[in-house]
């Protein structure tokens, strides 16, 4: 999860359309992949940006996704499963001034 939000953190700021909800989701994936006693997913992640962080057991799709930038909050709810234990960690981040709404 580290180097994913640094990877993160890195990426906004060149607004790159292709930074989108579905596509953070593979990128998570492939840092959590290349950790020695990772198994997989111990369920489907969950990344929305703005209003979509608000919808509950929400799921990127092609119709709803959106471009990840520094102007809402991005939310990632993900679980693995390790040879050693499974977690679960959501988060809820913003890569730059949130307002007072966004508090």
């Amino acid at each position: 999860m580290v180097e994913f939000f640094f990877w993160l953190k890195n990426e906004v700021p060149k607004k790159s359309k292709d930074l989108t909800e579905m596509s953070s989701v593979a990128k998570l994936e492939e840092f959590k992949s290349k950790q020695e006693f990772y198994k997989g997913h111990s369920f489907n992640t969950i990344a929305g940006f703005g209003p979509n962080g608000a919808i509950i057991h929400y799921r990127p799709e092609p119709s709803t996704n959106l471009q990840i930038t520094d102007e809402s909050t991005f939310l990632v709810d993900s679980g693995s499963q390790f040879l050693d234990g499974t977690t679960d960690a959501t988060r809820t981040v913003h890569f730059g001034t949130p307002t007072k709404k966004q508090k």
